[in-house]
């Protein structure tokens, strides 16, 4: 099953996640994951409030219960004002074709 863990929140966006990325790159289940440039330079449609997402991380693991397990391992769970939305990544339709 494969999750996407969104980085959000005030605060420090450079934390190190290295025992996340080692733990989960370790069991083969890190897919990939980028930081996400300021939020002042992207362009949104329509013109609103900008998003607290500044990075992401995706995983391919057995079950929710370790998607939870591996999310907490990111400083983000744990520091004021930041926080890990943990959410399933559905599959295309045209993967049926």
């Amino acid at each position: 099953m494969k999750f996407l863990l969104i980085l959000q929140g005030d605060g420090e966006a450079r934390l190190q996640r290295d025992e996340f990325e080692r733990v989960a790159h370790d069991a083969g289940e890190l897919v990939g994951g980028e930081l996400l440039a300021d939020p002042q330079l992207s362009v949104r449609l329509p013109d609103c409030r900008p998003t607290q997402i500044d990075g992401y991380y995706v995983i391919d693991v057995e079950s929710p219960e370790r998607a939870i397990e591996l999310a907490r391992l990111l400083p983000d769970a744990r520091a004021a004002g930041r926080s890990v939305e943990i959410r399933a990544v559905m599959h295309p339709t045209a993967t049926d074709f």
